[in-house]
């Protein structure tokens, strides 16, 4: 594990504490077992050291090796599984970093054992994904890195496991939830050592392994995606402003996979949506010089303007809602601010109103519709969410609001 912290000294450490509390607690079993009159005299207590012998050689490896179909199907799935659970509220909020003087008032209500129990459960059923159809087979011999991220998986999901049994011992035996008089008892590992071993070390350390093992799978995916190339229409709303862009960044995010759009010869990361934002000022460049041309091109409006302002306002409603009508504009208020622009000399009706449309869409009251389509690379996986999910309006209806997507993008509301 790419970490600069000694796991294994700092295990010994707690290994050490923990043992210490076990001693504390048969001495105390002890001195009260003599107080109450049940200690057997004629017993005398020793220790001995459970210390093994290990064996000084390896058994031969020689069990049958099966065969796994579809390497790079079966290594993705697995390598995605382990990305998807990183993603989770629960698994973020329960392994992130924390300073020690918020341990104790972050339980039970970010920290407790029914949420450490369900995140344990999960790396042990990823644990047993990868036991069921990779272990033992010629695929897991062919790439050592899946045997990594089973380690990797399975030390986080024993560090959960013994994290969710201290979590369980302070909340029901250590915390004031239990009594009052908690402050008073005497315990055989104290309330800092304990929040410590908890925090500092089960929870700290999961979440280390779980960050080297993410390196890993993305590498894996990596090197067994198959690239390909997708075109979709831009969004309607407003183009990538946030909801598209961030629902195309957690597709990414989900599948681990490095994707990149393209918008002519611009190249965009499609992980990162402020990277997204930017093809907005390309794609409103574009819309501005199809309404300039689409009103050049109307010999109707080749004539000048009314005189009249409140003529003026009209003429220029009824050409929008036209435009409407024939799915050219979109409006999003009816109230549209005329006076905010004045007429410009030698200027005709074309390009009076081409100036206030452009200017409308600047403060968000209207928008050109368009055709305009924009190209994903990468992962084919990847890319047939993306197309899914511009096929669904990125998220969204015309008007910006949240509408529902289908069944396989359920993973973006989570």
């Amino acid at each position: 594990m790419d970490i600069k912290e000694d796991f294994s000294a700092v295990t010994e450490e707690i290994l050490l504490s923990l043992r210490q509390s076990i001693f504390t607690f048969c001495g105390e079993l002890e001195k009260q077992a003599k107080l109450r009159g049940v200690y057997p005299k004629t017993i005398e207590p020793d220790f001995e050291p459970c210390d093994e012998e290990l064996m000084p050689f390896r058994f031969p490896e020689n069990r049958i090796v099966r065969h796994v179909d579809k390497v790079g199907e079966s290594v993705v799935y697995l390598a995605t599984q382990v990305l998807n659970l990183s993603e989770k509220a629960i698994v973020k909020e329960l392994l992130r970093q924390r300073q020690p003087e918020q341990f104790e008032s972050c339980i039970p209500e970010l920290v407790n054992e029914e949420k450490c129990r369900l995140v344990e459960a999960n790396f042990h059923n990823l644990q047993s994904m990868y036991d069921t159809y990779l272990f033992e087979s010629d695929l897991e011999n062919q790439n050592k890195d899946l045997r990594y991220l089973r380690g990797h998986v399975s030390i986080i999901f024993h560090l959960l496991k013994m994290g969710t049994d201290l979590i369980h011992y302070y909340i029901r035996h250590m915390s004031k939830l239990r009594r009052e008089s908690y402050a008073k008892l005497r315990f055989p590992l104290p309330k800092d050592a304990m929040l410590t071993a908890i925090f500092d070390y089960f929870l700290h350390y999961a979440g280390l392994y779980l960050e080297a093992a993410k390196q890993l799978c993305r590498s894996m995916i990596q090197h067994y995606s198959v690239e390909t190339e997708v075109h979709v229409r831009i969004p309607n709303y407003r183009g990538f402003h946030v909801r598209p862009s961030t629902l195309i960044a957690r597709i990414v995010a989900h599948y681990g996979s490095n994707i990149k759009m393209f918008l002519d010869d611009e190249e965009y990361d499609a992980g990162i949506p402020f990277d997204l934002f930017r093809a907005n000022e390309e794609i409103n460049a574009r819309k501005r010089r199809y309404i300039a041309d689409k009103m050049n091109n109307r010999r109707e409006l080749q004539v000048q303007p009314p005189n009249d302002i409140e003529d003026l306002k009209k003429d220029l409603l009824i050409l929008f809602l036209n435009m409407m009508s024939m799915r050219e504009l979109i409006l999003y208020d009816s109230d549209l601010p005329f006076d905010d622009l004045s007429r410009e000399q030698q200027e005709n009706l074309a390009a009076l109103a081409s100036r206030y449309i452009k200017h409308f869409m600047s403060i968000a009251k209207i928008d050109v519709r368009s055709d305009i389509t924009i190209a994903f690379r990468g992962d084919n996986r990847a890319l047939h969410d993306i197309e899914l999910l511009a096929e669904n309006g990125y998220g969204e209806d015309e008007y910006g609001n949240n509408i529902e997507l289908p069944p396989e993008l359920a993973y973006l509301r989570e």
